[in-house]
């Protein structure tokens, strides 16, 4: 079993420790044994829905958003340069065709999270042993739609419609990126009307939003947002007219934010970036970072990224480096204000929604609006990520944003995913190839796609789509160009 293997299992462990020590007598179905795939010892079907919660609201920021997919995708957008062992030959583009190089991920979602979800679902619908329980439905569908969405942005196709079931089907059929695309839209609209709908509150069973539909049901019509606008080269007026319609409804400022601000100082219950930076120290702050935040004056640099200890000033790691530096002397690290156990973690943003406004107002040809809202989405930016005072904020829109275009807009929304929303990051850039210099790699440009996982193909490899090898850096995936996957 390699290291990331034994790292992953902890992270998944370590989040049902954590949802079980945040809920007082509550407990969570334990599934902390990744290479046994769909085996649940604890028999989870007879597990209710408030107990399944805890577990869900911890697992997807923690297990789906946190984890290999982010640290991978850090290095190919150049938030962080890869200064040890396997991040390292990541970014040195070694290795990455290797079908095992993201196994942890691929069973953190498809017998982790989604059987946990499609449980909460079925149990709390119409016929479920729970019925009527809505908002504990309509939370999980935002989840699930949240999940799929980050499988499918990762490999393409992948199994949608049959996902989760279990020892019920073990080789699920796959769906296309537009057919899953399609069931993500329909499970936000679902969990809309699940949301509105009389019925329990989750309490503090729900750890992100602390059971409020309302603020959940913002972040589902938000969440419709972005994946409305991930469609921009398939339908560009379309995609642009319905993320506007879907942000109407969404965030209204940044205190709707879906963030989990749930972990702690104790080792079970740490932020994982914090634990990947103390276990591994793979990471090392990307010399791109550091030059973009130079050219800006940006007053996010000195907070958000730490003096190497070596030079005793700022130092970027340059993306490909072969400088070993898993010591962290030669080149920076963020600084504790951002990376510690307690950090929140982001996965959708008021300023993220504000950002997909203002291209979408671009796009429709509507300047002033998307001048306006691209603004307001470095405002919020950089409220978020410094607490920067009102007058440093206007200075640098002053300086550096009085004109809009997709490139600017990209450009800040790539500063403000940095530094846990990597992935989100690595979206954009395959979508529109923004910024530019992440093609521009010293070897070679990032993979279009990550590689399906070995154990699937050990596994359901008649319904694995025929992409091999190198393949993922050539072959995008559907929202890139339009061109269906090789089946």
């Amino acid at each position: 079993m390699d290291r990331n293997h034994t790292i992953m299992k902890k992270y998944r462990f370590y989040s049902f420790l954590l949802a079980a020590a945040l809920i007082i007598g509550g407990t969570a179905c334990d599934e902390d044994k990744l290479d046994e795939i769909d085996t649940n010892p604890n028999s989870p079907e007879q597990v209710s829905v408030n107990l399944l919660l805890p577990q869900v609201t911890v697992n997807v920021p923690t297990a789906v958003t946190g984890a290999d997919l982010a640290w991978y995708s850090s290095v190919f957008v150049q938030h962080t340069a890869g200064v040890h062992a396997q991040l390292q030959e990541a970014d040195r583009r070694s290795g990455l065709q290797n079908n095992t190089l993201v196994n942890n991920m691929w069973n953190n979602i498809y017998a982790g999270v989604l059987p946990d979800l499609n449980i909460i679902i079925e149990r709390g619908s119409a016929g479920g042993e729970e019925e009527g329980n809505f908002r504990h439905v309509g939370i999980a569908k935002v989840l699930k739609a949240y999940t799929l969405s980050v499988a499918t942005d990762a490999w393409g196709p992948v199994p949608s419609a049959e996902a989760g079931r279990g020892v019920e089907n073990r080789t699920p059929t796959y769906d296309s990126q537009e057919q899953v695309y399609t069931q993500i839209q329909s499970l936000l609209d679902e969990a809309i009307v699940d949301l509105a709908t009389t019925a329990p509150s989750p309490g503090n069973q729900d750890l992100i939003y602390g059971g409020s539909a309302e603020l959940w049901t913002r972040a589902a019509y938000s969440l419709k947002a972005r994946y409305y606008n991930r469609l921009s080269n398939i339908d560009p007026q379309g995609s642009a007219t319905a993320a506007l319609e879907a942000a109407a409804q969404g965030f209204q400022s940044a205190a709707d934010n879906l963030v989990f601000r749930r972990y702690t100082a104790a080792a079970i219950g740490e932020h994982p970036w914090f634990q990947e930076s103390n276990d591994r120290s793979h990471h090392a702050v990307s010399q791109s970072f550091v030059a973009t935040l130079q050219n800006l004056n940006d007053p996010r640099l000195e907070a958000m990224v730490a003096p190497a200890r070596d030079p005793g000033v700022i130092t970027g790691a340059p993306n490909g480096t072969q400088i070993n530096d898993q010591a962290n002397r030669a080149f920076s690290d963020p600084t504790a204000a951002v990376l510690n156990a307690t950090a929140p973690m982001p996965m959708m943003t008021y300023d993220e929604l504000l950002f997909i406004q203002a291209e979408a107002q671009l796009r429709l040809g509507n300047t002033g609006e998307a001048l306006t809202a691209y603004q307001n989405g470095i405002r919020a930016a950089m409220q978020r990520q410094i607490n920067a005072p009102a007058a440093a904020i206007d200075a640098y829109i002053a300086a550096n944003a009085n004109t809009v275009s997709q490139e600017a807009i990209i450009l800040q929304k790539w500063i403000a995913f940095w530094l846990f929303q990597p992935f989100e990051a690595y979206n954009d850039w395959r979508r529109t190839g923004i910024p530019g210099f992440v093609a521009q790699h010293q070897i070679s440009p990032p993979p279009v796609r990550f590689p399906y996982a070995q154990n699937e193909l050990d596994t359901n490899e008649a319904n694995v789509p025929n992409i091999r090898g190198t393949q993922i850096f050539s072959d995008p995936v559907w929202w890139v160009d339009g061109q269906p996957d090789t089946q």
